[in-house]
């Protein structure tokens, strides 16, 4: 078995993804919403790429999600935020949700053999549940922006480091081994350091900082999301 990392949205490619495990990696902000909209109860998420898409799904018990470049989009009923969508309370209600980044990754792929949603949140979970597949392993990392984001590859970072405590003859490549490294590096300092990056200025700017220190949380979660007939469904590891 082995792990890639893919640095940014737009990289991806079909030998990367073809009977692959993928685990999407968008901390700040897409795969943090996911994984705590389905941790508090939402039955499922419907990632889309468009505003017109998402506004057509809207029935009476849908909740509208979504941001273009950290603006919550007008007629939406909330933010892509974390900690927006913890607050409502909305259990059994079905959030669907388009975003910059990650729901582009998402939609890219979806021909992986399973497809996965991480971050800090859920991260050792995710990891041990792609394991179990006994497949190849990409972390594809969403970015911001078509560059890449130093969140998505810290948290890409941890999940190899769980991959080989648990399987320690894993192969990992060596952008792999370098975010393992940084990972380490930065144990304990995430909640400092992510206000800094690049994603996280452009948060702080929009007087977003709980969302950051929200998703700064390791194992916060031991949901794993995963997609089947484009629907976001939860799967809980034991």
């Amino acid at each position: 078995m082995r792990i890639e990392v893919v640095p940014t949205v737009e990289e991806i490619r079909f030998e990367q993804i073809s009977n692959h495990v993928v685990i999407v990696i968008d901390v700040l902000r897409a795969s943090s919403t996911i994984v705590t909209a389905l941790g508090n109860g939402f039955r499922s998420v419907i990632p889309v790429e468009t505003i017109g898409q998402a506004n057509s799904l809207r029935t009476s018990d849908c909740i509208l999600a979504g941001e273009r470049h950290c603006k919550k989009i007008p007629e939406f009923d909330c933010n892509n935020s974390p900690t927006e969508i913890a607050g409502l309370g909305k259990t059994g209600s079905q959030l669907i949700l388009t975003t910059t980044n990650g729901t582009r990754a998402i939609q890219k792929a979806e021909r992986a053999t399973a497809l996965l949603i991480g971050c800090f949140l859920n991260a050792t979970a995710c990891m041990r549940h792609a394991l179990s597949y006994h497949l190849d392993i990409t972390l594809y990392c969403a970015g911001t922006r078509s560059e890449f984001a130093l969140e998505d590859g810290l948290a890409a970072g941890l999940m190899i480091a769980q991959a080989q405590q648990s399987l320690p003859s894993i192969q990992i490549c060596d952008l792999g081994e370098v975010l393992k490294a940084s990972y380490l590096y930065y144990a304990g300092k995430l909640s400092e350091l992510l206000p800094h990056t690049t994603t996280g200025k452009r948060l702080i700017q929009h007087h977003l900082a709980s969302d950051i220190r929200y998703c700064a949380q390791v194992d916060q979660y031991q949901i794993v999301p995963y997609i089947k007939e484009k629907r976001i469904l939860p799967h809980l590891v034991s």
